[in-house]
């Protein structure tokens, strides 16, 4: 059984026009979750699903599997899981073998490295009830307690209206995020999320068993704009182009 990287990168973007294929660090974005997905000792193929001609392109320079996305998968409020499901299923159709794992990355994100994807797989696979893992960070700043809302005058008020937290951050419950790194999923999980659609939050096609990978906050931005990409030629600089492993927690960036 094979274990499958699906790279998501739609043309038309709304954010920031041709953004999968928007130069950082002298690469298109979407060489950088190419080339870590090839260097990967887990993964055995690399599959990027497009509709648009450019990425399509590009992403062939670079030797990796094509899969075409239909039109009604690539407009700005298609469902990603939509998108993730058929791609699965188009890779299938053109390997021989069964697929047992998919890790999906995005084709702007450039912060992922060959080392999570395969720390992400080999987690997913360390326990037979464990569906998929996917990187996150602790959000204890950004906490829900914290969060505010604009009222109908314009002003602030709690997002959380019944309850008065203390201004002590480290006081709440932990708090996760989806921090745009890999995904990673058993195929039969991911068939079977079709249906049941019970992964955690909108990520519904994880599964409902599904393991975090914390890393620091930076890590993993997608790009939207000028300020992202200047995030991101600033990691790929300090870690990746450095031969560096990305510290996860605070911790570890204490021990660098």
């Amino acid at each position: 059984m094979l274990n499958i990287v699906l790279i998501t990168a739609k043309g038309g973007n709304l954010s920031m026009e041709n953004k999968n294929v928007k130069e950082i660090c002298g690469k298109p974005s979407v060489y950088w979750p190419i080339s870590a997905a090839l260097s990967a000792e887990e993964i055995d193929e690399v599959f990027v699903s497009t509709e648009c001609p450019l990425i399509k392109k590009t992403s062939q320079e670079y030797d990796v599997k094509i899969i075409d996305r239909p039109e009604e998968l690539s407009k700005p409020l298609s469902n990603h899981g939509d998108v993730i499901i058929h791609g699965a299923k188009a890779a299938q159709e053109k390997i021989k073998e069964k697929i047992n794992t998919v890790t999906i990355l995005l084709g702007n994100t450039a912060m992922v490295s060959s080392e999570i994807i395969d720390e992400t797989v080999k987690k997913t696979l360390s326990e037979e009830t464990t569906d998929s893992c996917m990187t996150v960070w602790k959000a204890q700043d950004d906490h829900p307690n914290r969060a505010m809302v604009l009222n109908s005058q314009g002003y602030l008020e709690p997002f959380l209206k019944n309850i008065t937290p203390d201004t002590n951050r480290q006081s709440y419950t932990d708090v996760y995020f989806y921090d745009q790194g890999p995904w990673t999923v058993r195929m039969s999980s991911l068939l079977r999320s079709q249906k049941t659609r019970e992964g955690p939050g909108p990520w519904w096609w994880m599964g409902k068993n599904c393991l975090p990978i914390e890393r620091l906050w930076v890590t993993g931005r997608d790009t939207h704009s000028q300020y992202d990409i200047d995030i991101a030629e600033w990691w790929l600089k300090k870690y990746r182009l450095a031969g560096k492993r990305n510290p996860k927690t605070v911790d570890d960036y204490k021990k660098e």
